[in-house]
């Protein structure tokens, strides 16, 4: 971080040289994305502006901001809160990415100039963060999405990779992606990356029926572990 970024952190939002608006949607996001602040919580206009040093009007444009992008729900005669997870939404998502996912690996697993070493590499390298004894959940969950990229990108479907992209930005997505909140317990990391050893498996084999059907039970593993954190309990 640079000595001027580090200056501004140190800084009231009430006197950084940014747009206080973006400045503030950014910390209340940051806030929301580490649990800081639980889905349901209510944003008090008031209380916020005393706490960053900035003007009730500023207050209000970033949680319009923020509710734009779902983070954020504005109740009439209530004001804004967190909002909640939509548990249904969650799974709802898992259900399509499953799939778009799965027409990616079985059309990799057919295309000859398919990225496998890529692809290999990517496993290879949550194998051993798996091994790793102080690796941490996001650095892992940003290998598996690395590797979701590289299958969609490589699929030849034009559409796919708008697709796919488009259902990561959904504000609920977000929240659990920003959390890691699938790949919060190690078993999870060494689940993971044996489903993702055994797509990478069938897409070098080229057995296509091999590697959908592994890409659906990645995606399922994944919903079954945030399912068990969203209810406070773990998968049997």
């Amino acid at each position: 971080m640079s000595s001027n970024a580090a200056s501004d952190e140190a800084l009231p939002l009430g006197k950084a040289a940014k747009s206080l608006p973006e400045l503030l949607a950014e910390r209340i996001l940051e806030a929301i994305m580490a649990g800081r602040l639980e889905p349901g919580h209510r944003l008090k206009e008031l209380a916020l502006a005393r706490e960053h040093a900035v003007s009730r009007a500023t207050v209000r444009e970033a949680l319009i901001a923020l509710s734009k992008r779902g983070y954020v729900e504005q109740i009439p005669r209530f004001g804004a809160r967190v909002a909640p997870f939509a548990k249904e939404d969650v799974f709802d998502l898992y259900e399509i990415r499953a799939a778009l996912l799965a027409i990616a690996a079985r059309r990799c697993a057919l295309a000859p100039d398919a990225p496998r070493q890529a692809l290999a590499a990517l496993v290879s390298e949550m194998e051993a963060l798996v091994a790793a004894p102080d690796t941490d959940p996001m650095t892992f969950s940003e290998r598996s999405i690395a590797a979701q990229a590289l299958l969609v990108g490589a699929s030849g479907n034009r559409r796919l990779p708008a697709l796919y992209e488009h259902l990561s930005t959904i504000g609920t997505w977000r929240l659990i992606r920003g959390r890691a909140t699938s790949f919060l317990r190690a078993s999870r990391w060494r689940e993971s990356a044996t489903d993702w050893r055994q797509i990478e498996t069938a897409i070098r084999l080229g057995d296509a029926d091999a590697a959908e059907a592994a890409a659906q039970r990645l995606m399922a593993h994944s919903a079954a572990a945030v399912r068990a954190e969203l209810q406070g309990s773990s998968p049997e």
